[in-house]
């Protein structure tokens, strides 16, 4: 009888761990099970390098390591937000200058170097404070070039003269040579604008030449 009773007792222990066993679904309680989680092992970028305009962007596209990492999430950030500022991946040139964009996924990193170049604002146009000019040879005046908008990115002034041997130019100062009309030009970018100059005689020096050759004879 107490083999019998023994035999039952076995039986109820054995039947009592098979239904409480991980491989029974229905059994047990999930929340003692312990998650399992893919680190992330890796992350990069779709460049590496990337040369912008002042005002443009551009998105980078970041890529973590395995696929099935458990947490992908990426977050950014800017060595010089000034210079390049991002969001999400979207790069927005701010200034001339160079930043470092980071994209960060667990503990790995991917970085892309940005260059941003000064945004190029051309030359609309350039006008004189004279567009005609009389001067006695000797005579000098100064011309005064403005150039147009304001902000554009290359204001220099090139001078010429169409017969510096009648008008000389340097600087936007002329210089009346001998009798006679020249042309000077101011140039800025692909615009021009021009002063015609006309040269008369020195009638004080002509007459005192008058005189003393006179004189001579």
């Amino acid at each position: 009888m107490n083999i019998i009773r023994f035999v039952h007792v076995l039986a109820a222990v054995f039947l009592l761990g098979a239904c409480s066993t991980p491989d029974n679904p229905s059994s047990g309680d999930p929340n003692n099970q312990t998650p399992i989680i893919v680190a992330v092992t890796g992350i990069s970028l779709n460049k590496t390098e990337l040369t912008l305009t002042e005002g443009q962007s551009e998105t980078l596209t970041a890529t973590v390591s395995p696929d099935n990492a458990t947490d992908k999430t990426v977050t950014w950030s800017s060595s010089d937000a000034s210079i390049a500022s991002v969001q999400d991946g979207k790069v927005t040139a701010v200034k001339a200058g160079t930043a470092t964009i980071t994209a960060k996924a667990g503990d790995k990193s991917a970085t892309c170097t940005i260059t941003v170049n000064a945004k190029i604002v051309a030359i609309e146009s350039v006008t004189l404070n004279k567009t005609e000019l009389t001067l006695t040879e000797g005579q000098s005046e100064t011309l005064t070039a403005t150039v147009s908008p304001d902000n554009a990115t290359d204001k220099t002034v090139t001078w010429s003269s169409s017969d510096a041997s009648i008008a000389s130019v340097q600087d936007g100062k002329v210089t009346a040579v001998k009798a006679g009309t020249a042309t000077i030009t101011a140039k800025a970018g692909d615009k021009s604008a021009t002063c015609k100059v006309t040269v008369i005689p020195d009638s004080v020096n002509a007459g005192h030449e008058g005189i003393g050759e006179e004189t001579w004879e």
